[in-house]
């Protein structure tokens, strides 16, 4: 999901053919930071990053005891990493543990909105149970990307945000990580949020960017993970003469074909 169109091998590990969207940003001039509440070191290893720390090292931080050991722990870094690299063109990311099973272990109790909810390992819970237990996790999510962004409203900021997978919610299990041939749709259907601050948008070409993204913005139109490389390079005011970015993939360019894919 982050490199262009078909720069994959077509295997199960998805094999890079081509440099990541974080790697381009890197050799163009951005320092950046990436803290994870997961461990995918094989991952982070690949971004050419000037620092990333993960759940265990943000944990035993002195700053952070007594506090949830959530994704939230994440806000307070990225205030703590826009503070350091002042300077330049900087990119944080995060990489948080989101909805994924068990729900009821993403979220605090005054989170605990929906009842009654799911708190069994052991196929106890019901179908209700489990999407009451998801939903608080999603009410979770929002709380967290609020503040974000209420973190970098007073900055010249853009924030993308989206999930790598959805999730099938039953009785009989699923969740994710169906094979592709036969996943069901909900496991392929996931949100995709771009931000801008009114710093950002103060300048008349990022203003002029978002109103291309905000009109690409279709209910009838399909997006796909591979928008994300050249979305994030356009909607940043990067152009690419050689064909480095494929507009019809930029959700900021001013004239995507309705039906690209």
């Amino acid at each position: 999901m982050f490199v262009r169109e078909n720069g994959t091998e077509n295997n199960d590990q998805r094999t890079l053919k081509e440099n990541n969207i974080f790697s381009v940003l890197h050799q163009l001039g951005m320092t950046s930071e990436l803290f994870s509440m997961q461990s995918e070191l094989w991952f982070y290893n690949k971004l050419d990053l000037d620092n990333y720390a993960m759940k265990e090292m943000m944990t035993a931080k002195n700053s952070n005891f007594g506090k949830e050991l959530d994704d939230t722990l994440l806000i307070n870094e990225v205030a703590d990493s826009v503070a350091h690299y002042s300077k330049g063109n900087h990119l944080v990311i995060l990489h948080t543990k989101g909805s994924h099973f068990m729900y009821s272990q993403r979220y605090p109790n005054a989170f605990k909105k929906y009842q009654p909810e799911c708190l069994n390992v052991d196929d106890e819970c019901t179908k209700e149970q489990l999407i009451n237990a998801y939903d608080n996790s999603i009410l979770y999510t929002d709380y967290f990307i609020d503040g974000v962004l209420n973190t970098l409203r007073d900055k010249k900021a853009i924030v993308f945000y989206t999930s790598d997978h959805g999730e099938s919610i039953s009785e009989k299990g699923g969740l994710h990580g169906t094979p592709k041939e036969i996943a069901p749709p909900e496991q392929f259907k996931v949100p995709f949020l771009v931000w801008m601050s009114d710093s950002y948008l103060a300048e008349p070409e990022n203003k002029q960017l978002f109103d291309n993204l905000k009109r690409n913005q279709d209910n009838n139109r399909t997006f796909y993970h591979h928008n994300i490389f050249d979305s994030i390079l356009g909607c940043l005011g990067y152009s690419s003469p050689d064909g480095g970015i494929n507009n019809q993939n930029n959700l900021c360019f001013g004239d995507i074909a309705s039906e690209a894919h």
